[in-house]
């Protein structure tokens, strides 16, 4: 089978959770099919451009003038390759394909790749749709503007990574403090992660050695500088890893004895059995996840959307102190959290699964003309900027 994977970039930094998430999905699906990426927008994506799928950058607008360029840039490109299935890991690459005549026969999927529900009655239409959430899924099978057989859950897969070599290791691990390290995107996102992860860094540092490493990209320079100076102003152990080294956040987890992740950054540091901790709605801390708490987690993709049932967040701050005082409890807890990376979120199957969405969409017959009117107010907003 020939698969098309598109994204769009349209001026953020190419590195965030659903580019990696592709990449990943991309080099599992190769193992079996004929696989190229294509990248759309201002700029690809460094993620991307260094998979051994990727084809080409399409470099395009918004703007109807750009159809006719990016029509013609795809035209040239199934000339070569032909894909059977379409798939688009954003809804701007979406929106981009589906009033052009150069994908036109081919049956598109789409991946919603977490996040929180839409907020309105309604969505983005594919042929197929991928959601990586229990919370998703449920929203999509509630609302009658869509066909339940449409709708594939396929949680988050990532691959189990290694320590970055030694020789490489620049940033050296004090043996003497206790670390917590968050990798994310830095001012405008995941704000109440960081600010309740000050929040355990100043509690726990009244009565033990903690230091709380910060690795990720600036994509608000005011909202950073805002989220540094808090740090300062509260005295806390924090320090800030941001150069280009970042666009790999997850070379810099051999400093940690504690991961603060969300979505897939929970789920890399779980394949290296890193006692792992994600935010809480209705908690001040991030949580430490364990098997008592994982399903209740789970369900809402690691994200800041979580909620806890109160006992877990009774017992939250007393369950991270037991792993800091006790290495036993502490080696416990590093293979349970390994085991739920290999029960959950391992590339294991992945294949399969997609390979049934593809299986789905080629037997429904391509109503092209359909989906654009289903998804017209969006692909207009699009064009027009909103």
């Amino acid at each position: 089978m020939n698969i098309l994977f598109l994204i769009s970039n349209d001026g953020g930094n190419g590195v965030g959770g659903h580019y990696n998430s592709l990449n990943q999905v991309s080099i599992e699906m190769a193992r079996e099919h004929n696989v190229k990426i294509v990248t759309l927008g201002s700029s690809s994506s460094p993620v991307i451009l260094s998979n051994p799928n990727f084809a080409k950058h399409i470099k395009v607008g918004k703007g109807l003038k750009s159809l006719f360029t990016l029509n013609a840039e795809l035209k040239s490109f199934v000339k070569t390759f032909t894909p059977d299935v379409v798939h688009c890991f954003d809804t701007h690459s979406l929106n981009r394909i589906l009033p052009i005549s150069a994908l036109s026969k081919y049956p598109v999927v789409l991946n919603k790749c977490g996040g929180r529900n839409p907020l309105q009655g309604n969505y983005q239409h594919a042929d197929a749709i991928v959601v990586f959430s229990k919370e998703n899924q449920e929203w999509f099978i509630k609302n009658k503007n869509y066909d339940n057989k449409d709708i594939f859950i396929i949680p988050n897969r990532v691959r189990k990574l290694d320590f970055l070599d030694e020789s490489q290791r620049v940033e050296q691990k004090d043996p003497n403090k206790i670390t917590f390290v968050r990798v994310s995107r830095l001012g405008g996102a995941y704000e109440k992660t960081l600010l309740d992860s000050y929040n355990l860094i100043e509690e726990l540092a009244k009565r033990y050695p903690v230091e709380f490493i910060v690795i990720g990209r600036i994509q608000n320079k005011t909202r950073f500088e805002a989220l540094t100076k808090e740090a300062v102003d509260r005295k806390l152990p924090v320090k800030f890893i941001t150069d280009e080294r970042a666009a790999k956040g997850s070379d810099f987890l051999y400093l940690a004895d504690f991961v603060v992740g969300t979505g897939r950054s929970f789920m890399e540091a779980t394949s290296l059995g890193i006692p792992s901790l994600t935010p809480v709605e209705n908690a001040n801390y991030p949580m430490l996840v364990n098997k008592e708490n994982f399903d209740e987690l789970f369900s809402t993709n690691f994200s800041e959307r979580n909620k806890a049932e109160t006992k877990h967040v009774d017992k939250n701050l007393s369950n991270i102190e037991e792993l800091i005082q006790d290495k036993a409890k502490y080696e416990a807890a590093k293979k349970d959290t390994l085991d739920l990376f290999t029960e959950f979120f391992g590339t294991g199957g992945i294949v399969t699964k997609y390979n049934a969405v593809y299986d789905y969409a080629l037997k429904k017959p391509v109503k092209r003309f359909s989906l654009i009117r289903k998804n017209l107010i969006y692909i207009v907003k699009f064009a027009l900027g909103k």
